[in-house]
């Protein structure tokens, strides 16, 4: 973390946009709870607190900073529509607040992404499109705004989704006492940019730990060459971690506010996500297990004993994909 005074971060995210977000979306979102186990406080060291974002509306986290971003369209943004791409997560959320808001929706997808995923966008009202790589529905999408005019919602670079994220690092204060470290899974950085920019300010001294998996380090890449890189692909069961390419705005939060980033195997993220469903009946898709993967290998490097918040941040798992891994 950066001990700079004054802070080279291009953003404008403040508490107040932060407490607005929480107090605009509250009405469409659960309040979701915290869960305890003693077998992973032995297994992991660490006073284990899990933020079960998997029990959230459409599955995942993403709902939040979708939410936010839609509800403060302009009546013309709102008849444009809004687009995004997505390996699913956040295409659900979005599907979910543009149909609350009355707003078309149009997801641009890989033409592997998780059929169940790609169905509830569906379930929600919103079209889809796939493409056989996440670069061409990219470019399709980029080419949609420019004719059609729709507003693009990023998953993780947009200032609106990333203060909506940060709320469940709201929460985290009101439920965790004493909390002293957080980990966070890493997709585009969208999560990690708001637990950074919020527990900086109300809590500066916790210790953040971003997580990404082997197959998709696109985080880790970017802080190495200092600058955002794109993956030629990616390869992960923790398909919601699996965004090419981060930003400048989320490497530069992640840069100056998170302690560490680490890499996880897909083998530790599936021996995570059994653990947790054996010991906390808590059904999570492999991109919520990576967080408490690093836990269970010591990667997240954390102090004995410390109070420590893993947030599980979605459940959106295709069922035949978990038979095969159970």
């Amino acid at each position: 973390m950066s001990t700079t005074t004054e802070s080279p971060i291009p953003t404008s995210i403040t508490i107040e946009t932060i407490w607005e977000a929480r107090d605009r979306i509250a009405p469409y979102i659960h309040w979701t709870p915290v869960f305890t186990s003693e077998t992973l406080n032995g297994l992991t060291g660490t006073r284990l607190h899990m933020k079960a974002e998997n029990l959230q509306k459409t599955g995942a986290f993403k709902v939040r900073g979708a939410l936010n971003a839609v509800a403060q369209l302009s009546v013309d943004e709102r008849s444009a529509g809004v687009v995004t791409f997505s390996a699913g997560n956040h295409g659900q959320g979005l599907a979910f607040a543009a149909r609350e808001f009355g707003v078309a929706c149009t997801v641009f997808m890989t033409d592997t992404a998780v059929p169940s995923k790609v169905a509830a966008i569906q379930g929600y009202g919103a079209s889809t499109r796939q493409f056989p790589t996440i670069q061409d529905a990219v470019a399709e999408m980029e080419r949609t705004v420019e004719q059609t005019g729709a507003v693009f919602i990023s998953p993780f670079a947009n200032e609106a989704v990333i203060a909506g994220q940060a709320t469940v690092a709201l929460e985290l204060l009101e439920q965790v006492e004493e909390l002293e470290q957080v980990i966070v899974p890493i997709g585009g950085g969208g999560l990690i940019s708001g637990t950074a920019l919020t527990l900086r300010i109300l809590q500066p001294d916790i210790r953040i730990v971003g997580v990404e998996p082997e197959g998709a380090p696109t985080m880790t890449r970017a802080l190495q060459q200092g600058r955002p890189v794109t993956l030629e692909s990616t390869n992960t069961i923790a398909d919601g971690l699996t965004a090419p390419f981060t930003a400048d705005l989320n490497l530069a939060i992640v840069r100056e506010l998170v302690d560490d980033v680490v890499i996880v195997t897909d083998d530790e993220i599936v021996d995570a996500l059994r653990l947790v469903l054996d010991r906390t009946k808590l059904l999570i898709e492999g991109s919520a297990a990576a967080g408490i993967a690093a836990l269970l290998t010591g990667k997240a490097a954390v102090e004995t004993g410390a109070v420590t918040a893993a947030i599980l941040t979605g459940g959106n798992i295709d069922l035949g994909r978990l038979k095969g891994l159970l």
